[in-house]
């Protein structure tokens, strides 16, 4: 769910856009996760920037399609997760990898990563390292997990 001035948004509608991208692996460790409601290992859809940058200078919408991922519960909120954590440098750049596959490609959500983000190659990569230094200014330390699958993507 998603905090706004009119509640919550849903944002679990995400899911299966996303998991076409990540095939079922969290993005974080690549662990299995799955989509469909009740499943043993249900993804959460996890905020990359930390949520808790809303409403602090920051450039980047946090809520946007661009800064949301698929996790395990684990990565997003277990012990040693992410919660509020900036991921690494290296997690920064399998992010953008998994925005320029959208922008590529005639996914629905290309459109909406590039008016978020730049509408070329270069315009979003500085965008995210604007992003990434902004929040490592307020959040200091880096997260990063072990991975426990191969990288599928």
């Amino acid at each position: 769910f998603i905090n706004t001035s009119n509640g919550r948004i849903d944002v679990t509608s995400s899911k299966n856009a996303l998991n076409g991208y990540q095939k079922s692996k969290c993005f974080f460790c690549f662990d299995y996760i799955s989509v469909v409601k009740k499943s043993e290992n249900l993804s959460d859809v996890d905020h990359f920037f930390p949520e808790i940058l809303k409403g602090s200078e920051f450039s980047g919408y946090v809520d946007g399609i661009w800064n949301l991922v698929l996790s395990c519960k684990k990565c997003n909120r277990g012990n040693n997760g992410k919660f509020a954590k900036l991921p690494t440098i290296k997690l920064l750049e399998r992010l953008n990898k998994r925005n320029e596959y959208f922008c590529s490609s005639h996914h629905p959500l290309k459109e909406t990563i590039m008016s978020q983000t730049g509408y070329n190659m270069d315009q979003r990569k500085s965008f995210l390292q604007k992003c990434f230094n902004e929040a490592k200014n307020k959040l200091i330390h880096t997260w990063e997990p072990l991975q426990k699958g191969i990288s599928t993507f």
